[in-house]
């Protein structure tokens, strides 16, 4: 289990199956769960606090759950679940094509859709920290190379003003020396 609940979105308008799949999620994983009816209040939660996973049906009232995975995509890389009754040959392309990481048939064994799920949560949390890990790296690098253009700035005009105090005194000095030969 993370350090932190999973957060969980699922798109369901079946009752029964609402219940089958929160009371599940909730005993294996104990995440913050969301539930909603449709893509259009998905796609709202999402915008203002993104989810960690995305279950959503295939039939939804007004839209289609492959044309909502394919508009979170466009938010974040989430992993999404499709639950479908009897999806056609196209739409379990159309699914693997806009990446949905899983499509399951009603009825589906909520054991497989645990297992999917963890699978899912573990493999997107290792790359959003490998992702925070590596703009972390960025910024430090960023910082290192230009505190380094600094003091390459800074030792350039020390070096110039060493070149420059090393004329003056060579000047004063061949002054020196022609006024101690002229006497």
């Amino acid at each position: 289990m993370s350090e932190t609940p999973y957060k969980i979105i699922l798109v369901e308008p079946d009752a029964d199956v609402t219940e089958i799949v929160v009371n599940a999620l909730v005993k294996r994983f104990d995440p913050y769960i969301t539930c909603v009816l449709t893509a259009e209040d998905c796609l709202d939660t999402e915008m203002l606090e993104p989810h960690d996973l995305v279950i959503t049906d295939l039939d939804l009232a007004k839209d289609d759950g492959l044309d909502l995975a394919e508009q979170l995509f466009t938010l974040s890389a989430r992993p999404v679940f499709v639950l479908a009754d009897d999806p056609d040959r196209d739409d379990m392309v159309r699914a693997m094509q806009i990446g949905v990481r899983q499509m399951f048939v009603k009825p589906f064994p909520v054991g497989e859709l645990l297992d999917a799920a963890d699978v899912a949560l573990r493999s997107y949390t290792l790359k959003r920290k490998q992702l925070v890990r590596h703009r972390r790296t960025r910024d430090l690098l960023r910082q290192v190379i230009g505190e380094r253009r600094e003091l390459n700035r800074r030792m350039d005009l020390i070096c110039r003003d060493l070149v420059g105090a090393h004329r003056r005194l060579v000047n004063r000095v061949i002054e020196k020396e022609e006024v101690a030969a002229d006497h």
